[in-house]
This record gives C-alpha cells, structure tokens and sequence, in this order.
C-alpha cells in the first residue's frame, strides 16, 4: 500500500465545520485555501453540510477540488429542544449521505484533512473506525482562547476531547492557539502551519507611493467589537486625526455587518469630519486595492489565534499595528510594523504617530519578504504534505 501512495497522488477528503457556500461565500475560506494549495500534488476532494430553506446536494468542482455541497431544510417545528435535535438528526443523516456518495464515486481517501474540531472532526472518528482511514485536524476556533471562552459543555468538550486524541496530527495556525487547546486537555501532537494568503493579488503595487501627501490608516474584520476593539481604534484616531488632519482612517467589513457597525456608531460616534470613512463590504480585486492604497494597517484585537488581514497587509508591504492578542505576535517584527498591548488606547495613539513620522523606515519589499515564507500557497503546501506523508508513513 506505501509503495502505491509513494508513486501516485494522494487522496485527500476535506470535511470541515466551515466552508464557503452559497449563503456565506466567504466562511472557511482559509480552509478551501489550504485545500486548493495540495492541489498540485493531490486528488482533492472537499464535503460542506449546513442548514438551509430548502433540502439540496450540489456537486462541482472548484479550483481543482471535487465539491459536494449539502443543505438539509430546517425544521419547521420551533419547540425548544425538539428543533435542535430535530436538526441534529438531519446533519448527520445528510453528512452519511454524502460521505457514502463521495466513496461510491471516488473511492476510499488516503487520508482525510478535517477542519475545526466541533462538530464535524466528531464525525471524522466514526469515518476512521468505518473507512479504516486516518485523519488530521486543523483547527481556526477562536473559542478556546481564555478571553473568548466559548469551548464549553460536558458534551462538547468531551467530544472534542475524543475527537483530538484519535486524530494523528492537530495543526494549528498559531503556537498560541496549540497552548490554548492543550489547556483543556485537548493533547496530541501539534504543528503551526499558517494561513494561505494570497500572495500573487495581495502584492505590492506597481508604484508604492503616498499619493496625496496625507496618511492613510485602514482596518478590516469582521467588525465584532468584543474580539476586534473597533470602538477602541475609532476612538483613537479621532484624538489623533485632530491633530494631525492630514490622516484618514478607512474601515472595511468582510460581510455584510451594517447592523455591527450602527451599534459601534452608538457607542462611539464619528463621521468623516473625524478622517473616519466607512467602505462596507468589499472582497476581491476591490478589497485588493484598498490595501494596496493605505499607508498603514491597525488591528486592535482582544484575541486572535493568527490574523489573515495582518498577514494579507504585510504581503502588500504595508506595515501593521497590532494589540498583543495572541498569533500577531508571532509574525510581527520591527521590519514589517509595531505592538502594542491590547486595550490600551494611549500606546495605540503613540504607535499612529511612530508610523506618520517614520513612514520611510519601511520598505515595502523587506514587509513583504517578512512573512512569505510562512504564507505563500508554495511554502504552506510544502509543509501540508509534509505532514501528509509524515501520517501516512511515507517519510523513512
């Protein structure tokens, strides 16, 4: 059987918790991603189920990876307990469908990639006692973070538990995030593989230049205050655009948050007389050129487990401010941007005015080269197969 896998393409099946989808074309897109990085040097196949109105399998192939798509209706009845399991039992019959779809169709997987642990790496030990089929794990969850605290419940946790000390491998995006997950005993053996970014449209632009003689900031996420701090930059910068008008601050959501950012407005106002201008949703070559036009970028995270928007910046060589929440530090160096310690808003102030008055200490191609090494779709599939072959015996 080595010698068979040695000499061909591996199989490899993604199941994973989060997926992009027609309902959320951006959720887990860091897992299609890693995904569409062993594309090269795999058959890669990929398996998404959620809820929807209406009942629907959908079957394509997307970006070199065989995709089938599962909507199981929600249920009609909203009697508390009797909705979720309700639920539950669709989830999971249509999770067996498709998995019994995909082996009659592809045959059985070297090797199955699944992602975030709760619920479906759950799943993934049932496939590997049926299949007899191994299965690694990389997990994005924020949850187990101390200041996030969701990874809780007798069920859950012990599930998960389970789930993690039967996989052969637990990856990670951040150090941070294996000693967050070991702190609840969730123990095997763990590797830091990053995020894929983008590398070849999140690049420097032609002519890297300050167009206007002014300084432009921008912030993107996911605008949730309790883990991103945007009141706490808004806040900031009006004290600092106010003496230095010459500055702007651009913010940008990842999906469509008007209602996240009327409560923010609430909390803090602000308007465009305070250099603050709102650009809403935007994704692809729009979003690309936003970036490639400020001068720098701010995140002021209460807790992160790695930040795709800091890396995707630094990949445009553009320098970064970024609170001590977790996984930026482990990336960020005095080459490519400056830290400051989470929640305190007279360093964040102090780190605007550091990057205005040496907005020439950074070059854009040394910010760029600083994380290439961990990012580019090259590097991280290198080191997935290496992991790959690693489980798979294939490495004397």
């Amino acid at each position: 059987m080595q010698e068979t896998m040695e000499n061909r393409k591996l199989n490899i099946l993604f199941i994973s918790s989060w997926y992009p989808n027609k309902l959320k074309p951006l959720n887990g897109i860091f897992v299609k991603r890693h995904a569409e990085a062993v594309t090269k040097d795999c058959n890669v196949s990929a398996i998404f189920v959620r809820s929807d109105k209406n009942y629907a399998v959908e079957e394509s192939v997307e970006d070199g990876i065989y995709t089938l798509h599962g909507y199981y209706k929600n249920p009609a009845v909203k009697i508390p307990g009797i909705y979720q399991l309700v639920k539950f039992v669709r989830y999971i019959s249509l999770w067996r469908k498709l998995l019994f779809f995909y082996r009659r169709k592809k045959g059985k997987p070297d090797l199955i990639h699944s992602n975030i642990v709760y619920p479906v790496s759950v799943l993934a030990t049932f496939v590997k006692i049926v299949w007899r089929v191994p299965y690694i794990i990389y997990e994005h969850w924020t949850g187990y973070m101390p200041e996030h605290g969701l990874h809780k419940g007798f069920i859950k946790k012990t599930l998960s538990r389970i789930a993690v000390s039967r996989a052969e491998a637990i990856v990670t995006p951040s150090l941070v995030l294996s000693q967050a997950m070991q702190s609840f005993g969730l123990m095997n053996k763990y590797f830091v593989i990053a995020n894929v970014v983008d590398t070849e449209s999140f690049s420097i632009p032609p002519s890297a230049q300050h167009r206007d003689g002014g300084f432009h900031f921008m912030h993107i996420s996911s605008l949730d205050d309790h883990q991103k701090n945007v009141t706490g930059i808004v806040r900031t910068f009006k004290k600092f655009h106010a003496l230095h008008p010459q500055t702007k601050l651009t913010i940008v959501w990842d999906e469509e948050k008007t209602e996240a950012m009327e409560t923010i407005q609430t909390e803090e106002s602000f308007s465009e007389q305070d250099g603050i201008y709102l650009l809403g949703k935007k994704t692809g070559t729009e979003l690309v050129s936003i970036f490639q036009q400020a001068d720098a970028f701010i995140l002021f995270s209460n807790f992160e487990t790695q930040s795709i928007v800091l890396l995707e910046a630094i990949s445009c060589g553009i320098p970064v401010i970024s609170s001590r929440c977790g996984g930026p530090e482990e990336f960020i160096t005095p080459l490519n941007g400056l830290l400051v310690d989470k929640g305190n808003e007279i360093q964040l102030e102090e780190a605007m005015e550091n990057m205005l008055k040496n907005r020439n200490r950074y070059h854009p191609e040394e910010v760029r080269n600083s994380v290439m090494y961990m990012v580019s779709k090259d590097a991280v599939a290198q080191k997935i197969m290496n992991l790959y072959k690693n489980v798979l015996g294939l490495i004397p």
